[in-house]
């Protein structure tokens, strides 16, 4: 029967024809190979194999093989010894064999498929890019602990994802390539470019190929592409500085309680830890010592030491004096932190007065009353010969209350004492007159006579009040520095509700000759908590007055500015431009004054520096880091983090895992072609669908390992091929095979498989349908 028909009509068996046309050696021979072929005819074809020495053709696998004890001995004297070959029929199944003996027999139990190889792998690429994004996004915002290990990591789940999609796409190429070789036909040159396009780059060269094979071309082209899979995604995984911000409580935070100076005791003081505590105030007394005479008490001298050394400091570097190991012991090592604490103490409420060349200065309204500024504009540049005039000392206390007194203030006289000995009569007010440049990117006139020095220079002058207040402060620890902030601060009323009336005498038998109305405000030594606490307050604002009292005067020339002032030591005055004061000096003086005031959180030992946690308890040199202690803070630090970019990873492998799906599609519409199987190039695939003599005519000599050019030229395609005996030797044997099958051969001797439409048709040596 004719092999050249529709491949769907194909019989699932080729008929079987002894090749040998002479009489059998021996009568077994002859009713044994008639037994045999009978068997043969009604079982399933399968492929069979060369049997030698006279002995008939057996199927490779059969369920009853009959016994070759039956045969009839080969060592017989009139044995002749024949070689039949017998070809595979021409089955259903895809090339290079047909299908297994049982491939249609039920099964007992699941086994895995050669295809499924295809899908797995692919599954295999697709779970490990999952694992690494998962891998990466683990470490994302963690410290930068074992890098090389943890990259390492992520390198071999990436190869690993990169492995399993190549070898998803190696398989469909393997499939795509069979799909070619069984529908066109190619040169030997381009089929050997095909084969090893996967393996050799220089191979994907060859024109012939990439126009015959376009699609195993680029599945070979992904597969040596697919290592920058694992460049590109080691990549999304770095190591970047960041500031991590967690909501923590710190220890040490302290913060500011007056209260505590009013409780004081300067003749038994506490002590924390065994150091005596430190009040703002020096003291002297009414009391002789080793006795207590009736209504005695003790009275304002002057600041405490201390305090003046903290706010000099504080007023030096232009900052609040941080405490040494201040971060290290709010923070904890290694980190950054702030904090908010609230409290009530002085601040100075400043009002402008008068502004501009002819100004006529205003009153300064107090609550108490109404007072006249001791100056006015002229005397400001560039009328006057001050750019900078400070006058804090009008109505302030004196430090001397009684002419006479011993040791420690105790007056020589016997009680009773004057009426207002000893009492805050009044507050001094800061007044502050200081010529503005108008315009700071002009140069400075040197001498009134230059044209432009009346408009040059903006006299002012203001007014400031110590007031009790709240405060709001921030504070931040970052990198050993610290930086406060005030992010609220109220008035409440003046420390001293009094008006100063100056020129006016007191003459109240006391050496301190200020008045002041009404005088029932005055706050007398017997309140004893109201008095201390103004004392604190009186001191503070006695360190900024100091400093800020004085003048700078200019006398013929701005070349040597005549000083009289602490004001040059602050940062109040610019030293860039000749001390003239900063530009808004009367928004800098309040700063200048927290400063002076936090300064004392420098200092625990200072009376008012509490726990923020626990405002009624004095802190002292402790570090408390104990339950009760904590304050709620903001810690943050920078440190080396992992940093994953998770939109770059995924841009990558899904490119990737795109082109591996599109391939494994590709090669399971290339199995469907091939029946359903996965094919393969091993060498034992290459040698079944080499084997016969469809290819012995040519002459494939040449040097070792290469074959002739002429050869490489010659067209060649994979399809069914048909075979007849050969020839006969003398020996009796017969060498060629007979039938058709599937094999490689040359162009018009081999028929291919083309699919039209939806049907699988074999088309003829020049292409075709029959």
């Amino acid at each position: 029967m004719s092999a050249y028909h529709e491949l769907s009509a194909l019989p699932s068996s080729a008929g079987c024809h002894n090749p040998y046309d002479g009489p059998f050696p021996d009568s077994s021979y002859q009713s044994t190979y008639e037994s045999l072929r009978s068997t043969s005819s009604a079982l399933p074809e399968t492929p069979r194999e060369r049997v030698d020495d006279g002995a008939t053709l057996l199927p490779k696998t059969s369920p009853s093989p009959p016994s070759l004890s039956s045969l009839p001995s080969l060592s017989s004297p009139s044995s002749k010894v024949t070689t039949f070959f017998r070809s595979s029929p021409v089955s259903k199944g895809a090339p290079p064999y047909g299908a297994p003996f049982f491939s249609n027999a039920p099964r007992s139990r699941w086994q895995w498929h050669s295809a499924y190889n295809l899908y797995f792998f692919f599954s295999f690429g697709v779970a490990c890019a999952i694992g690494h994004h998962a891998y990466y996004a683990s470490l994302d915002g963690k410290p930068a602990a074992d890098q090389l290990q943890m990259l390492r990591y992520g390198m071999a789940l990436a190869f690993a994802s990169k492995a399993g999609l190549s070898a998803a796409v190696v398989l469909a190429f393997r499939q795509r390539v069979w799909t070619t070789v069984r529908t066109k036909m190619m040169r030997v040159v381009a089929l050997d470019s095909l084969f090893a396009a996967t393996e050799d780059l220089w191979a994907l060269l060859n024109w012939e190929m990439i126009h015959t094979a376009k699609v195993a071309v680029a599945l070979a082209v992904f597969v040596w592409v697919a290592p920058l899979v694992v460049i590109l995604t080691g990549n999304t995984l770095l190591v970047e500085p960041s500031t991590a911000v967690v909501s923590s409580e710190c220890a040490g935070v302290r913060t500011l309680n007056f209260a505590k100076e009013e409780e004081y005791e300067w003749r038994d003081p506490p002590r924390v830890e065994g150091l005596w505590e430190i009040p703002l105030s020096l003291w002297n007394t009414t009391k002789p010592k080793d006795e207590e005479p009736e209504g005695w008490f003790d009275y304002y001298t002057a600041p405490y030491p201390t305090l003046e050394r903290t706010s000099t400091i504080g007023a030096f570097l232009d900052q609040a004096v941080t405490r040494k190991n201040a971060q290290v012991e709010t923070c904890g090592s290694g980190w950054n932190c702030t904090f908010e604490v609230r409290f009530q103490g002085p601040a100075y409420k400043c009002t402008e007065l008068a502004s501009g060349i002819g100004s006529k200065a205003r009153n300064l309204s107090q609550e108490s009353g109404s007072m006249a500024p001791p100056f006015d504009t002229d005397i400001i540049l560039p009328k006057g010969q001050f750019s900078y005039y400070a006058f804090n000392t009008g109505g302030d206390y004196s430090t001397v209350q009684m002419k006479d007194v011993g040791i420690g203030g105790v007056p020589n006289t016997k009680p009773p004492y004057p009426k207002n000995f000893g009492a805050f009569r009044t507050e001094p007010i800061v007044w502050i007159g200081y010529a503005e440049i108008a315009d700071p990117s002009k140069p400075i006139p040197k001498d009134p006579s230059d044209p432009n020095w009346n408009t040059a220079f903006i006299p002012k002058l203001f007014a400031c009040e110590n007031y009790q207040s709240s405060y709001t402060i921030n504070v931040r620890y970052a990198e050993g520095i610290q930086f406060i902030n005030t992010t609220n601060l109220t008035f409440h009323s003046p420390v001293m509700n009094t008006t100063y009336l100056p020129h006016v005498d007191a003459n109240d038998g006391t050496a301190d000759n200020v008045t002041a109305i009404p005088e029932s405000n005055y706050i007398m030594p017997t309140d004893k908590a109201r008095y201390r606490r103004t004392a604190a307050y009186h001191s503070l604002g006695l360190m900024l007055r100091t400093f800020l009292n004085g003048t700078i005067s200019i006398e013929k020339d701005l070349v040597n500015p005549i000083v009289n002032t602490k004001a040059i030591q602050t940062r109040l005055l610019d030293p860039r431009n000749n001390y003239f004061p900063r530009p808004g000096l009367q928004s800098l003086v309040q700063p200048f004054y927290e400063d002076i005031i936090l300064s004392m959180l420098s200092q625990p030992q200072f009376a008012p520096v509490v726990w923020a946690a626990k405002p009624d308890e004095q802190s002292g040199q402790l570090v408390r880091d104990e339950e009760g202690y904590r304050y709620p803070c903001s810690k943050s630090r920078t440190r080396n983090m992992y940093k994953y970019h998770a939109r770059d990873l995924w841009i990558v492998y899904s490119i990737a895992i795109t082109l591996a799906l599109v391939g494994v599609v590709t090669g399971s519409w290339a199995m469907g072609g091939n029946q359903g199987g996965l094919r393969d190039t091993k060498w034992s695939d290459i040698v079944a669908a080499t084997r016969g003599p469809a290819l012995d005519r040519v002459n494939w000599e040449g040097r070792p390992g290469e074959v002739m050019g002429d050869v490489r030229e010659l067209r060649v395609g994979y399809g069914i091929v048909r075979g007849d005996v050969t020839s006969v030797e003398g020996n009796g044997r017969a060498t060629g095979w007979e039938g058709t099958r599937y094999g490689f051969g040359l162009e018009g001797e081999v028929r291919q498989v083309r699919r039209v439409g939806s049907i699988w048709k074999l088309a003829g040596s020049k292409g075709s349908l029959s």
